[in-house]
């Protein structure tokens, strides 16, 4: 390998997979060597604007000697054999979120990778945007005292648009749908702010999708530190996006591009700052791609690593069982299973 470039291979180039094969060109330790996509056109496309061989198969991608990693940006259901496959053949691996369809294929996805001493990256990128590192630094700093509650919602009309792909709407294939693709990017962002979460009730409905997609959802959230969380995520509403986090001294209002920190005085609003990042772009995920670089070329742990997607899936896990037995379910338990 040199000792500066890890040599990849893509598999996923579309939408969201294309903003990762960006990422990886402006990554500056990333070379991006070979890509598969089932849509054929997209992967002569990306092939010949990166210079990249178009793989015919994953299984010929992954195959290939002249590759050091492997970046995943597929269909939850197909992660874990895919990484079996990367692991057997001496690849590292960047997975999207989630880490894979269910809490038992991620514990063997995080065995595979310590027992090959490889590296295995999960895409939790949000905890990478601007806004939520400078949270995290005024929580640290307790600008706003102690944290009393959170809010948080992610949700957009994915599922009433056409083009839905159809595993998104098969629950053996998408577990709990709102959740497992967006509510699950403010899971791993709370437990980066806040620490473990300890408990979850979940309540959850079908409304507009056909099938009896559960595409609503609503959850309660119990931090190990007794924090209480509201999160909500639906696949069939207007684009919604933020997170507040409450403190007895002030709020934090956190949207993609903007933070307001409300600081209080005997509980009236005495200070407001505001703070903009609508110019980042897409750094967070150049940074993310770079640090998966630099994880395969010094052997040094990721910051959302198998354990982090562990987490963060066996909540949703959580939530989905909350929902079939009417009650409050221990993430341990999920975990311990």
């Amino acid at each position: 390998m040199n000792t500066r470039i890890v040599r990849v291979g893509q598999v996923g180039i579309g939408n969201h997979g294309k903003t990762i094969v960006d990422a990886i060109r402006d990554a500056g330790n990333l070379q991006l060597i070979s890509c598969f996509d089932i849509n054929t056109a997209a992967n002569q496309a990306v092939s010949a604007e990166f210079g990249a061989r178009a793989a015919a198969s994953y299984d010929e991608l992954v195959a290939d000697p002249s590759i050091d990693a492997v970046v995943l940006v597929t269909p939850n259901y197909l992660h874990a054999e895919q990484v079996r496959k990367a692991f057997a053949v001496r690849k590292h691996v960047f997975v999207e979120k989630p880490i894979a369809n269910t809490v038992a294929e991620a514990k063997e996805m995080i065995e595979l990778a310590k027992r090959a001493g490889l590296t295995l990256m999960v895409g939790h990128n949000t905890r990478r945007r601007g806004v939520f590192r400078r949270a995290k630094a005024l929580l640290d700093q307790r600008r706003i005292g102690k944290v009393v509650a959170v809010e948080a919602n992610l949700s957009r009309p994915a599922g009433l648009q056409p083009g839905l792909p159809e595993w998104k709407a098969d629950p053996t294939k998408c577990l709990l749908l709102p959740m497992t693709q967006l509510g699950i990017h403010f899971v791993d962002t709370i437990a980066y702010l806040l620490g473990p979460i300890s408990r979850v009730s979940c309540f959850a409905a079908n409304v507009a999708m056909p099938g009896g997609v559960l595409d609503s959802t609503a959850a309660l959230l119990q931090m190990v530190s007794g924090i209480p969380v509201a999160l909500t995520s639906y696949y069939v509403s207007a684009d919604v996006y933020f997170l507040r986090i409450y403190g007895t001294e002030g709020t934090i209002h956190c949207s993609p591009l903007q933070l307001r920190l409300e600081l209080l005085q005997n509980g009236e609003l005495k200070e407001l700052h505001e703070e903009d990042f609508s110019s980042e772009g897409g750094q967070s995920f150049i940074l993310q791609m770079r640090e998966f670089g630099e994880c395969v070329l010094k052997g040094a742990r990721p910051e959302t690593g198998g354990e982090e997607g562990l987490n963060a899936l066996a909540a949703i896990e959580a939530m989905m069982r909350s929902v079939q037995t009417h009650s409050a379910v221990e993430v341990g338990d999920i975990l311990h299973d």
